[in-house]
């Protein structure tokens, strides 16, 4: 029953109880002022606020959740007051967000080199944004419609490759910032710009007249880098920046780990024999010299920057009148048909060529997983050794006449594999002891008398 009176001052929801003459008791509350009475239909005190309890409940949880709801609104006020004011506040800047990328402990772990090129890639990003957004100060400014429109520019002027690794860093810089609290990002504007499809062109492999035309027109460091190349299949980086800890003439092999696979394959080492010609070529480099680098002058400016390199191998290729690009027709980019990396593809086809077994020639040039390759190079030893020794030696020339590349052809037929041998041996011999060297006499001897 509801009654006619109003208390004020009081709680919704607050109750009491009142005993009337016979001893029931009666629940009384109110709620927005009113006053509510209900019998609780019993004599004992203790049930009847358990009755009073029961009565009340819901009007105090519809109190409570007005209640909450204004402070909900309250909080909410604060929040957005909040946002306004830190919104307001100076966010990283653009020059600021590399050096936030780099320090980031969420960002994924790089090598030096890969890093350098990230570096490379947001600076280039950031020369465009001063070129085209000049009011642009900070990075949470970069919208995707900005993403797109240089996207777009790269595109127009880049390779499928070149771009796609470039968006790919983006999305993964901006994944790492959102995370920054001093960059106050809301989003990733990279995260619908879509990959290009990748068209690979193989480099083409040369013939043994255009190695030895290329033999013929290099001298120093990048005659030898050329030969470590064509003799060992490894890629540019390997043969650039290879150490004297990894050659081992008396044994004759070359250890390495290759660069590209180093981080993903676990340090799986590649196994390569070391050919005649090359050996006698390593042998020329006096012992007080076989230390660091194999390559000292290459290795340095590879260092510095790789293209340094690349492009001397180019010019080489193109002297000797070696077509190294195939053009696409107006606005694609050339391809490139002929690069250091075709001498890889050439020491595979010589190989094969030469009766090699594919797999064998895949543990030489690292194809292979590494327990193939320490199979085949302890189990099959002898093939592995036979494989690269029947590989031409492209250093010679025939006598007389022009080699191609504007030199005269003045080496006897063969002279220069001969003394490569004899190179060759004289380094493995350096390395013995003089029981070992007793040894060799008295096999000399031995095959002198046969």
């Amino acid at each position: 029953m509801q009654g006619k009176g109003k208390r004020r001052g009081r709680a919704n929801g607050s109750g009491t109880l009142v005993k009337k003459a016979n001893g029931l008791y009666l629940a009384r509350w109110i709620v927005d002022g009113k006053t509510y009475t209900k019998s609780t239909g019993t004599h004992n005190k203790r049930e009847a606020e358990l009755k009073l309890e029961e009565y009340t409940a819901p009007f105090r949880l519809g109190s409570e959740k007005r209640t909450l709801e204004t402070f909900s609104k309250r909080i909410e006020g604060v929040t957005a007051e909040l946002r306004e004011w830190n919104d307001k506040q100076p966010a990283l800047s653009i020059p600021a967000a590399w050096g936030a990328y780099e320090k980031s402990g969420l960002r994924p772990d790089s090598g030096a080199r890969t890093l350098a090129d990230y570096e490379g890639y947001y600076s280039g990003l950031a020369d465009w944004l001063k070129d085209n957004r000049p009011d642009y100060t900070e990075l949470r400014e970069v919208t995707q419609a900005d993403a797109e429109d240089y996207a777009a520019d790269l595109k127009a002027k880049r390779s499928a490759g070149t771009y796609n690794k470039r968006i790919v860093f983006f999305r993964c810089m901006w994944r790492v910032l959102l995370e920054c609290e001093a960059a106050k990002l809301t989003y990733n504007p990279w995260e619908k710009i879509q990959k290009r499809e990748v068209i690979t062109h193989s480099r083409r492999e040369l013939t043994v007249e255009e190695l030895a035309r290329v033999c013929s027109a290099v001298d120093g460091e990048m005659r030898l880098l050329f030969a470590i190349g064509i003799y060992t299949g490894l890629r540019l980086g390997d043969c650039a920046l290879l150490e004297w800890g990894a050659v081992d003439l008396m044994r004759g092999r070359i250890t390495v780990i290759p660069r590209k696979t180093a981080r993903h394959a676990h340090g799986k080492q590649t196994l390569i024999p070391i050919h005649a010609t090359l050996a006698g070529m390593l042998a020329e480099i006096p012992q007080g010299k076989r230390k660091g680098w194999v390559l000292p002058e290459v290795a340095d400016m590879y260092m510095r920057e790789p293209s340094m390199v690349t492009n001397r191998v180019q010019r080489v290729f193109r002297d000797c009148g070696i077509r190294t690009q195939i053009e696409q027709g107006e606005g694609r980019k050339a391809l490139t048909d002929v690069g250091f990396h075709s001498l890889r593809h050439t020491f595979v086809s010589l190989s094969a060529n030469a009766g090699a077994p594919l797999a064998i020639v895949q543990a030489i040039v690292g194809h292979s997983n590494p327990a193939m390759t320490r199979h085949y190079f302890h189990e099959q030893e002898g093939a592995l050794v036979s494989a690269v020794a029947a590989l031409p030696d492209v250093t010679e020339t025939p006598q007389g006449g022009a080699d191609g590349c504007g030199r005269e052809k003045v080496r006897p037929d063969g002279a220069e594999g001969v003394a490569g041998r004899f190179r060759a041996v004289c380094a493995i011999l350096d390395g013995m002891g003089a029981i070992e060297l007793r040894k060799v006499r008295a096999e000399i001897t031995r095959r002198l008398k046969a």
